[in-house]
């Protein structure tokens, strides 16, 4: 710390301290308690520590939990500063304010509105376990009072490493023991939701606690580019004592005005997309729920709780109309990765990924809250319009797609044979394991979807006898207007090798 930096310091608390003062007068006294208990999740405060280590550019974080305290480390090579407390204003708006100021301030930072910035309001978490967090930094070592009074420090603590940046909490909340802070950091540290999956530059976080000692690591396995789309295959690493446990994730992202936003679909142990309920991420879990089967993240303006996306804000739905575009672009990056990994990833089982009920979200129109219907239409208009529905060799486009209205049907006529019954040459079986009965009888929503992708559906007695393009559905009890199907004629069944006709007959 030079004198010029020990000057503004000085002034720093002696301006803070007057706000002090000012504060813990009656008339006041319960803003304070509205700044911290923001979060009705405990040891939220952890993933804030989080967001402002990779916001100083760290690769690895640890926590050290003891009974009495918590110790937080990283090795950001961004450290504190401090700037005049005068010129606060200009500095704010300028993106010079200090470290040390924004800290000590109550929603003054250098942060912007859409981005996730260094020590705003969550940094005020912390006051739910302790009273006085101390900071050691490679140059600036001090404690805060009185919620934002900087108390400097002659001496360094003793764990520091010297390339890193150090908090201890010590719990000494007035309101909440030690024993219960405890419990509830414990908890946090064990069960923390993909912390890492959103950060740019934070990519290990470690943490130990009594005899347990645990982690949290990614590891990027492929990588693709799409024009301005990356795909990553990520695999997210938890470890608690001696349990692994292991996630991997295709992650889409693109970028938008500085905004970086990304789609994720979960991947299981045979390496097939599979479903997987989360709520939408602003760089850490919000507690909005999706209704999607996979997860999205992009740098939304939260409600004060940060618990919410905040409806009816442009900024939001501009996010959520680039997210759902992403999302449905994702389908035909998937065919591609399919193709070159020699896995088919969009398969019959991607209905349980994608969103096939329309009734399950609200209209955009009502601003009162959040909608995801976007995603839906989205993804539908992406498989109605490429050559994306799964068929049993590949994918065909809906111009070309028939619904077998039972499994066995594809299994006994060979897309060629649909070709000659249909008298379309580029006729092919779509979503062969799933028969347009059984569906139809079990997930109304769902035969509604597929059965808007197809160009018809075909049954036994369409298959034998033919069908004229008005065409009465015994199960639907109505008059469709359907593509008329040839059916078998006599030229069909000579052209059949012998061994087939006996499995047709039979």
């Amino acid at each position: 710390m030079n004198d010029q930096e020990r000057e503004y310091f000085t002034a720093l608390t002696k301006d803070r301290a007057e706000i002090a003062d000012i504060m813990e007068r009656p008339a006041v006294r319960g803003y304070k308690d509205s700044v911290v208990e923001k979060y009705s999740d405990q040891a939220h405060f952890i993933y804030e520590l989080l967001q402002n280590a990779d916001d100083a550019y760290a690769t690895e974080a640890r926590f050290v939990l003891e009974k009495d305290r918590l110790i937080f480390a990283h090795n950001g090579t961004r450290h504190f500063s401090v700037s005049d407390p005068s010129n606060e204003d200009e500095d704010s708006k300028n993106k010079k304010l200090g470290d040390i100021n924004s800290i000590t301030s109550v929603a003054n930072s250098n942060k912007t509105d859409a981005n996730i910035g260094k020590f705003g309001v969550g940094f005020k978490a912390v006051f739910q376990y302790t009273a006085t967090p101390h900071i050691y930094d490679p140059e600036f070592r001090f404690k805060i009072e009185r919620f934002i009074v900087p108390i400097m420090l002659e001496e360094d603590f003793s764990g520091r490493r010297d390339y890193e940046t150090l908090f201890v909490f010590p719990f000494d909340h007035e309101e909440r023991n030690k024993a219960k802070a405890y419990t509830d950091i414990s908890e946090k540290l064990r069960s923390l939701s993909y912390p890492l999956l959103f950060l740019t530059n934070l990519k290990s976080i470690k943490f130990e606690y009594e005899s347990v000692k645990g982690s949290y690591g990614k590891n990027t396995l492929q990588e693709y580019t799409y024009g301005k789309t990356s795909a990553e295959k990520i695999c997210f690493i938890q470890n608690i004592g001696d349990n692994e446990y292991n996630k991997k994730i295709w992650l889409f992202s693109r970028t938008d005005n500085d905004n970086k936003y990304s789609v994720g679909f979960f991947e299981d142990e045979e390496g097939h997309l599979c479903p997987s309920l989360q709520p939408a991420f602003c760089f850490f879990p919000t507690k909005e729920t999706t209704g999607l089967n996979f997860i999205i993240h992009a740098p939304f303006l939260l409600t004060d709780s940060k618990e919410g996306i905040r409806a009816g804000i442009p900024h939001n739905d501009n996010m959520l109309k680039l997210l759902a575009e992403l999302a449905a672009d994702a389908m035909l990056y998937f065919k591609d990765i399919g193709e070159r990994e020699g896995i088919k990833l969009i398969d019959d089982n991607i209905i349980s990924v994608i969103p096939t009920d329309e009734e399950l979200f609200n209209d955009p129109k009502d601003k009162s809250r959040v909608s995801f219907l976007p995603f839906y239409k989205a993804i539908l208009n992406k498989f109605k319009s490429s050559e994306l529905i799964p068929s049993s060799d590949g994918y065909v486009d809906s111009s070309n797609a028939y619904w077998a209205a039972v499994p066995q049907l594809p299994q006994l006529f060979s897309d060629e044979q649909l070709g000659l019954i249909t008298e379309n040459k580029n006729a092919q079986w779509a979503f062969t394991t799933l028969g347009r009965d059984e569906v139809n009888r079990n997930n109304k929503a769902l035969f509604s979807y597929i059965d808007s992708l197809v160009k018809t559906s075909i049954n036994e007695d369409a298959i034998i006898s033919g069908r004229s393009r008005n065409y009465y559905n015994r199960t639907l009890n109505a008059l469709q207007n359907l593509e008329g199907v040839k059916g078998i004629t006599q030229e069909f069944i000579e052209a059949q090798p012998i061994h087939w006709l006996h499995k047709f007959y039979k």
